[in-house]
């Protein structure tokens, strides 16, 4: 009967547990040079962990083993371009080595380079420019910032079933309109099986825009695109297309979804590989927010208007392991703002994140909660929307703090979100009390966010540790993180503030 009386005890315990992130290992502290803008970590299918710390002067390569210790360090040298324009492609875990993609800038024109590292040891074993689109001067760079020019830019994404990956070239100043999106297919070998040219359909449409990759298969690749006219180039008719290739065809077949209206702004799209469904998140210059759910198998798409506040803008959409997706909004105030063709400096007042999950069939939230926040920092640079969905926080000059970046994790079971915060507020708003003004990172925390239950403001709790003396703090790098969802596993990289030191160090989680 003793056993018995324990049941409830214990139920209640396992109860109050669930959803909790316990740490299951530490790498030991390493640090790196003051000037690494990049950290980026991969779980690697046998078990490593592969860590890259990119500066404008080296690549450092960490490996480390199934229990948490250092295998191989190396500081490489590659020769990448302009430091400041770094940008981190993809990372992939190919045939016992590491694929690393980083696009630069070089005599004012993009390249992508290729990096092949040895998994066990960190080696550089081979470096490659496999991309290069057309040289852009300043005025061409108004086009961007003034004439709804895209910009010119590289995307990749892993194939299914560690079969390559893919790339994807935006070459927004290509004179001929049937080559400014070029898609390519590489094998685990690293050899192009696939180079095709997105084509406007009819020779319609002047302009091609590149939106979003969807691995459907092992073999097979589905691009999503718009092609558009302007008031000066023919008219203002937009249509939402897509393309497929077939891993070893040379030609993409592109299929009309529907006609619409461009965003006016931006737009992100994402692709759910539980639903086999894509989904589109634009902001129109009109209606406010719209959602497009794409069926890639059965060219089909349907969209639907979201309501908004004035304040409240998309920063970046997940998809969930349950078909669902995920967008991440946040309340903003631009106070003062000056801009350059390619960058905005602005005091900007950054307030509660909006957590709304949308289902894939009817495009009907779900469940909505709210995370209250209230930083306000000055000549930042950032855009309104999709700032969390993209590669700002980097090494370009006054850049934001990579720790600026919050991160979002599904595992089927719960979903969570990370980010850096003060920890007094993250007590206040457990409580329902106001906020003080966070005016830098420096004095931040990382916490997580249980997504589950029916409060408006989810439970929070430290995810790194909690400070030991005042000037001690524990904060992550989100957007240097991976997750296993066959082995139920996530790692980040933690920055350790003892005093005026900073280090770093690894941190795996066991879900």
């Amino acid at each position: 009967m003793k056993y018995l009386s324990l049941i409830p005890v214990l139920l209640l315990l396992s109860i109050l547990s669930f959803g909790q992130l316990k740490i299951a290992s530490q790498s030991p502290v390493f640090g790196e040079d003051e000037s690494v803008g990049i950290q980026k970590v991969l779980l690697m299918k046998n078990g490593n962990t592969f860590y890259m710390g990119l500066s404008k002067k080296a690549l450092t390569v960490r490996i480390y083993s199934p229990k948490s210790m250092v295998k191989a360090t190396k500081q490489l040298h590659p020769h990448l371009g302009k430091g400041s324009s770094f940008r981190v492609k993809g990372v992939y875990d190919m045939n016992g080595e590491v694929v690393v993609l980083i696009s630069a800038v070089d005599k004012h024109q993009v390249v992508l380079q290729r990096l092949v590292i040895d998994a066990a040891t960190g080696a550089l074993k081979e470096e490659a420019t496999i991309g290069e689109l057309e040289k852009v001067s300043y005025f061409k760079l108004l086009g961007v910032a003034f004439a709804d020019v895209p910009e010119p830019d590289f995307f990749a994404e892993a194939m299914p079933e560690g079969n390559g990956y893919a790339v994807v070239a935006m070459n927004s100043f290509q004179p001929d309109r049937n080559k400014r999106v070029v898609v390519s297919i590489y094998g685990p070998d690293n050899k192009e099986l696939s180079h095709a040219f997105y084509k406007s359909p009819e020779e319609k449409y002047k302009y091609m825009e590149f939106l979003g990759i969807a691995p459907l298969e092992k073999n097979k690749l589905g691009i999503l695109a718009y092609g558009y006219n302007t008031v000066a180039s023919g008219g203002k008719e937009t249509e939402l297309l897509l393309g497929t290739l077939v891993t070893g065809d040379t030609l993409l077949t592109v299929d009309r979804l529907a006609t619409i209206t461009k965003p006016a702004v931006a737009s992100l799209a994402r692709y759910n590989a539980a639903s086999k469904k894509m989904m589109l998140l634009a902001i129109t210059a009109r209606e406010g927010y719209a959602v497009t759910v794409i069926d890639p198998f059965n060219k089909k798409a349907a969209t639907r208007l979201l309501s908004r506040k004035e304040s409240v803008a998309p920063q970046n959409l997940f998809p969930n392991e349950d078909g669902t997706f995920t967008v991440v909004y946040e309340n903003l105030t631009f106070l003062e703002s000056r801009s350059t063709p390619s960058h905005s400096f602005s005091q900007v007042s950054m307030e509660d994140y909006i957590v709304s999950v949308l289902s894939t069939e009817s495009m009907e939230e779900l469940k909505r909660y709210r995370l209250p926040r209230r930083h306000w920092r000055a000549e930042m640079i950032r855009t309104a929307t999709f700032y969390n969905a993209y590669n700002y926080f980097e090494l370009a000059y006054k850049q934001p703090s990579p720790l600026e970046a919050f991160g979002y994790l599904n595992t089927g079971a719960n979903s969570y979100l990370f980010l850096n915060d003060d920890a007094d507020n993250i007590e206040k708003a457990q409580k329902g009390k106001n906020l003080g003004k966070v005016k830098s990172i420096d004095d931040c925390d990382a916490f997580y966010y249980t997504l589950s239950g029916d409060k408006d403001v989810p439970a929070a709790d430290y995810l790194l540790g909690e400070q030991v003396e005042k000037r001690d703090h524990n904060t992550g790098v989100f957007k240097a993180c991976d997750y296993n969802a066959e082995r139920k596993a996530y790692v980040v990289v933690k920055g350790e503030q003892r005093g005026k030191d900073l280090s770093w160090r690894l941190v795996w989680f066991k879900l």
